[in-house]
């Protein structure tokens, strides 16, 4: 149980730090947080699916799920979906990997986070675009350009291919 304690109380503490940091941005009038695209709930995302992959399965679930029940009822069973595709469908962080994004064009990896953040889960982008302007106008360190070594040499995390939106 004291695990879970320390799984929750480290989430918090990052949430904490994501309302100073969003309070004190440009962009803090503007922000407005939907379902997928919730700063708030990608922490509760990133900290869940870790504790599902430390052995927590049911406990990181819950952890995903009640922030969802609490600011999106109405997407439950999404979530569910979202849950079962990334522990499908995520890869670690490897140079191999790396190397191989780079040789499919990708300039960056999008994190869904604040970075650091050994939980980060990251999608290859192509290119930038205004998707891309509220992480830099929020002064954030969400974006890591494939471009520079020294940027990707202790990176972190878990990558997926995001499917086309649409």
């Amino acid at each position: 149980m004291n695990q879970i304690y320390d799984y929750i109380h480290e989430l918090r503490n990052r949430q904490m730090a994501l309302r100073a940091r969003i309070e004190d941005s440009l962009a803090a009038g503007e922000i407005k947080f939907q379902y997928g695209e919730d700063h708030y709930q990608e922490e509760a995302r990133c900290m869940g699916l870790r504790m599902i992959r430390d052995g927590l399965e049911k406990e990181g679930e819950q952890v995903i799920l009640d922030f969802t029940k609490e600011h999106y009822p109405d997407q439950i069973d999404n979530e569910r979906v979202w849950i079962g595709k990334m522990m499908r469908y995520l890869n670690a962080i490897t140079d191999t990997l790396l190397d191989n994004i780079r040789a499919e064009g990708y300039i960056a990896l999008q994190s869904n986070v604040e970075l650091p953040n050994e939980n980060a889960i990251f999608h290859p982008i192509r290119h930038l675009n205004i998707e891309h302007l509220p992480s830099l106008a929020m002064n954030g360190h969400s974006l890591v350009d494939l471009s520079q070594p020294e940027t990707v040499k202790h990176l972190e995390g878990w990558l997926y291919y995001q499917s086309d939106k649409n």
